[in-house]
């Protein structure tokens, strides 16, 4: 049986155990892997990419997004490289976030081919668990050039990565 002193003792010592189980460490990169779909839906297949993504004090997030867009007739794909930046504070383990974005794409077609820049609006959320697993998903705007062959007018995904 514990004395009056260290029933106190243990109760301090409980107190200080939880705080340090409770409280995670601010991760500050994430590293994922995405499949989606886009529209017009006739067009364009899965969506296959990856995403490194940086944090800034808790809410300012810098991403680099490079994905492939599968198109439903044969030959038929879309690649793309952009930079992203977005705002998205944290509430618990959900985070969500909007941002803007610019890139490079290329479309592969049959008997001809077309690249050039292309800029993005997107919001979305991530959820986030413990051993630095998250969940999130994404949909995304795109603006194609006016000459761009195929529009590709929305991209939306779902991503699972690893924060560390």
């Amino acid at each position: 049986m514990l004395k009056p002193g260290g029933r106190v003792l243990a109760a301090v010592f409980t107190v200080a155990l939880s705080s340090l189980v409770t409280v995670a460490p601010t991760r500050a990169a994430e590293i994922s892997v995405l499949v989606g779909g886009a529209s017009p839906g006739t067009t364009w297949g899965t969506c296959w990419g990856g995403m490194l993504t940086i944090t800034l004090f808790n809410i300012v997030s810098g991403e680099i997004e490079g994905a492939w867009q599968g198109g439903e007739l044969e030959g038929y794909s879309f690649y793309t490289g952009s930079a992203k930046a977005y705002l998205g504070p944290q509430f618990g383990r959900i985070v969500p976030y909007a941002g803007i974005g610019a890139g490079l794409y290329h479309q592969s077609l049959p008997g001809d081919d077309d690249q050039g820049t292309t800029g993005l609006v997107f919001v979305g959320a991530k959820l986030k668990f413990p051993m630095g697993l998250v969940l999130r998903g994404e949909y995304q705007w795109m603006s194609l050039p006016d000459a761009a062959p195929l529009k590709l007018d929305n991209r939306y995904f779902i991503a699972v990565g690893l924060s560390f």
